[in-house]
């Protein structure tokens, strides 16, 4: 039976078959092999361009206070007490923007994926997955002067010295001022510009101080980041912080009128800080970091939760300062030194504080009712000294041992079944990276 087929089914039918001989005349000696030859290539020099690396990090921490409840106190990321621990296991998919050649080649973007105990920590919620994508964003540089690049996903904080990755950090466990009063990461908009090879700056804005994805607010934060190298050995930070966030976000009662509690929430914060890194020798490295935090109407005054009178709001205050001292006395081995100071004027941040985010490992968490000692008031200062020796047994391994003492004003540390004003810690860490 003779099937009728109409002129427009015969065009493209037609079209196909020279679409076909051309692709098989550009490759005349292999034919269709060719082809599928062509392809692969093509998709080849696109891999060419991403890259995949990652790293292995476990541990093991002594607390020789032996706590009862099992936790280092104000820790983020070794906050089990005489345990192992297997931190993070990360694997990173880049692609790096570059700022010359087409509109592809100005195209990027970043995938990186945390799986451990440290990825419950990462994620700027409370969580006990150990599944976290700590950065997920794309990359553009648009060819405006030297170049503009824009970022928009999740990314890591412009603000502080230390990170999350600990192969990027001096010191295996990190400090006060870093798992305390900073935030880890950031959701939002970034544009950053070099104006010359000493000076460059970025802003973004952001979602929130604590990292969430979602917005807690139907406000925008912003984040800042000045920096400047006068010299090749020398380079200057300055950033900064700014935005509506969760201020006291529990509910006060009025003793005027019981229905209607005293809320003060989503009131403005400001952090401003800085770096100061100085490479002196080649085997010798000093950097000094420092800021201050404010927030308004944040925080009750010591002993105002009695709900007879009026209680007083105040601004939540909290900074500090930190020095770090890197030694390379071979390729191999090292020696970091870090010693800090961090003040919680309000107990804001520290030991169940509200400023912070509570899921952010033991940061936060000090001994069990240690604030009944001080009729509720949470303030504290804190100073800690870290001794690091490092080891690379191999150029893609690093193993570290350190000692850590803690100490505070208050009792706010585990000591044993009871309270003490201080912790030392002797911990062992490998890494491995890929």
């Amino acid at each position: 039976m003779m099937q009728w087929i109409s002129a427009r089914t015969i065009s493209v039918r037609m079209a196909m078959c020279v679409v076909g001989a051309a692709l098989l005349w550009s490759a005349p000696f292999t034919g269709v092999g060719g082809i599928v030859l062509a392809q692969e290539q093509s998709l080849a020099k696109k891999l060419e361009n991403i890259s995949l690396y990652g790293y292995v990090d476990a541990s093991y921490t002594q607390n020789f206070n032996n706590p009862s409840d099992g936790v280092n106190n104000l820790r983020s990321f070794d906050g089990d007490a005489n345990s192992f621990r297997p931190n993070l296991a990360q694997i990173v998919l880049e692609r790096v923007a570059k700022a010359g050649g087409d509109v592809a080649d100005r195209a990027g973007f970043r995938v990186k994926l945390n799986v451990g105990e440290d990825a419950k920590f990462t994620g700027g919620n409370s969580g006990s997955d150990e599944f976290d994508f700590q950065e997920t964003y794309f990359q553009y540089i648009a060819p405006i002067g030297n170049g503009v690049t824009f970022q928009g996903g999740r990314m890591n904080t412009l603000i502080g010295y230390e990170v999350i990755e600990s192969p990027y950090n001096p010191n295996f466990s990190r400090s006060f001022l870093f798992g305390m009063g900073e935030p880890f990461t950031v959701t939002g908009l970034r544009a950053s510009y070099d104006f010359n090879d000493q000076v460059s700056f970025a802003v973004s804005a952001i979602n929130s101080f604590t990292g969430l994805q979602a917005d807690d607010n139907n406000s925008k934060s912003v984040e800042a980041l000045l920096s400047y190298a006068p010299m090749d050995n020398v380079g200057l930070s300055l950033f900064g912080f700014w935005g509506p966030e969760g201020g006291r976000n529990g509910s006060i009662p009025n003793p005027a009128d019981s229905d209607v509690p005293f809320r003060h929430e989503n009131t403005d914060r400001v952090q401003v800080g800085g770096i100061l890194d100085w490479q002196a020798t080649d085997v010798l490295e000093l950097v000094v970091e420092g800021y201050y935090g404010n927030q308004a109407n944040a925080v009750l005054s010591p002993g105002d939760m009695d709900t007879s009178t009026a209680p007083t709001i105040g601004n939540a205050q909290w900074g500090g300062i930190a020095g770090y001292v890197m030694y390379d006395f071979t390729d191999q081995w090292g020696l970091r030194v870090r010693t800090e100071y961090f003040r919680d004027g309000s107990g804001f941040f520290a030991c169940g504080g509200e400023g912070g985010d509570s899921s952010v490992g033991n940061a936060l968490q000090c001994a069990v009712g240690w604030t009944d000692q001080y009729d509720g008031d949470g303030a504290q200062n804190l100073w800690e000294t870290t001794w690091t020796l490092q080891y690379k047994p191999v150029a893609d391994m690093i193993t570290r041992l350190e000692y850590r003492y803690d100490k505070s004003n208050r009792h706010s540390f585990q000591d044993g079944s009871s309270f003490g004003n201080n912790q030392s810690t002797l911990a062992v860490e490998a890494i491995y990276l890929f």
